[in-house]
């Protein structure tokens, strides 16, 4: 889904515009977009073909992450080189000359990258809050996914460490829940799309401008997937991150669409790259991302959705999870698809590939995805989707990167895939599009990283 109107650029090494405020302080109000980027042929095409433009900067820098009205500031190396000293955030007055606008600007020597914002999305494919009320799902329906993949076994191996950081970023939480309790830490909300329409189908609802940093939830899909990684445990299954705690981060507004009662998440590129900047600058180590865009909207010569800031999050030894897709073809969505980030399918109860899940050959494995019970905005929900098979896979992560910093190991994204994928129970005779290499199984994965460090052999 394209969002006209809003561009997001980067400049060629060098070319930076140390002027431009950041987004996360205009979010703030600590500063106004500028209107003014080189004073030349950079202005002049915004000017005269956009009709009028306002800018910011994308990435509050790492050194600088809080400072109020100096987070454009004091970017360092790898940030130079990943390009996010020099990324911004366009909106031009006239939204239906985007594409004009981006063909000439990538025709400047001075440009490295240009492209019109694509919107993000992110929904259940169904959602029930009265579900356990109503008697539809009893407690068994609710704990047997867990117990698929012996979460129960796994937690009693490893209870987690709160010393290591699950990154929710998705639509929010709600930050009241009675499972959440004692469970996060304070997060950000980096969503600013403005109100209205976002297209001819698409319509935003509840907090889309930016009005404040609180990540509360208006979809139920983050708390959804937050309360697989870290319930209590009071009235749903604990959750199968354990002891670790959640940063929410919400970069998903709400929005309704003319086919669909219930609100959906939508986020734009350059919200959701700072939001995840976010995570990983703030000491996330595990990062979730339930949410894509798929390769079919891409046009030719844009850049591949987050490819730089999920480069940036492994770089730090993030471990980069992220949801498949639920068009149930073959094909690739992104941050899923890119090399760096773990992609996971959904699975049926009898471990078939769920019709609705994406597939190829980057699905690294699969994990229950329907109809799971969890928390919502207001107490409880079932939902299904490859949205809510990845935190399972999530939580195990949090587990293993908790276990080897008990035996004082790092363990980084490449050791993470290397477990689960060599622990999963196969399914269909081994690797295949439709399931990868076979189901989580948390206590597998926990035994498999056991030998590993009983062998000193250091992830």
């Amino acid at each position: 889904m394209q969002l006209n109107g809003h561009l997001q650029i980067t400049l060629e090494s060098g070319e930076a515009l140390p002027h431009v405020p950041n987004h996360m302080d205009y979010l703030i109000g600590a500063c106004r977009h500028t209107n003014n980027l080189d004073g030349g042929r950079l202005d002049q095409i915004l000017n005269d073909v956009g009709g009028g433009f306002r800018a910011l900067s994308v990435y509050p820098a790492r050194r600088s992450l809080g400072h109020a009205g100096e987070q454009h500031l004091g970017f360092d190396d790898v940030e130079e080189e990943l390009g996010m000293s020099r990324t911004y955030q366009i909106e031009i007055a006239v939204a239906e000359k985007s594409q004009n606008v981006v063909d000439a600007l990538r025709d400047l020597s001075k440009v490295e990258s240009a492209v019109v914002q694509r919107l993000a999305t992110t929904y259940p494919l169904e959602s029930h809050s009265e579900a356990l009320d109503a008697g539809r799902l009893s407690k068994d329906d609710a704990y047997e996914p867990f117990e698929r993949i012996e979460a129960k076994a796994a937690l009693a191996m490893e209870s987690g460490e709160e010393a290591v950081t699950v990154a929710v970023v998705d639509t929010g939480i709600s930050l009241g829940h009675p499972e959440m309790q004692r469970k996060l830490l304070a997060g950000y909300d980096t969503v600013n799309l403005g109100m209205g329409k976002t297209g001819e189908a698409v319509r935003l609802i509840g907090d889309s401008r930016g009005s404040d940093f609180n990540p509360s939830d208006e979809v139920g899909h983050g708390c959804h997937v937050a309360g697989i990684i870290g319930a209590q445990g009071w009235n749903v299954h604990r959750g199968i991150g354990g002891r670790c705690l959640i940063l929410p981060i919400r970069v998903l507004a709400a929005a309704r669409t003319q086919t669909r009662i219930k609100p959906m998440g939508v986020g734009g590129l350059s919200d959701i790259n700072a939001g995840l900047k976010c995570c990983v600058d703030l000491g996330a180590k595990v990062i979730n991302m339930s949410f894509g865009t798929p390769a079919s909207s891409l046009k030719n010569g844009d850049p591949l959705p987050h490819s730089k800031i999920v480069r940036y999050a492994d770089h730090y030894g993030c471990i980069l999870i992220a949801a498949a897709g639920n068009s149930g073809i073959e094909e690739k969505y992104y941050p899923a698809a890119l090399p760096e980030v773990i992609c996971v399918g959904s699975v049926d109860r009898q471990n078939r590939r769920s019709s609705f899940s994406t597939y190829g050959d980057h699905i690294l494995l699969c994990a229950p995805g329907e109809r799971i019970v969890s928390t919502g905005i207001k107490g409880y929900m079932v939902s299904s989707g490859t949205s809510h098979a990845a935190p399972f896979v999530s939580g195990v992560a949090a587990l293993l990167a908790s276990r080897a910093r008990r035996a004082g190991k790092t363990l980084n994204c490449s050791d993470a895939r290397r477990i689960l994928q060599s622990s999963s129970a196969k399914l269909n005779g081994g690797f295949n599009k439709e399931t990868g290499y076979g189901l989580l199984n948390a206590v597998s994965a926990l035994q498999f990283l056991d030998r590993e460090l009983n062998q000193n052999r250091p992830p």
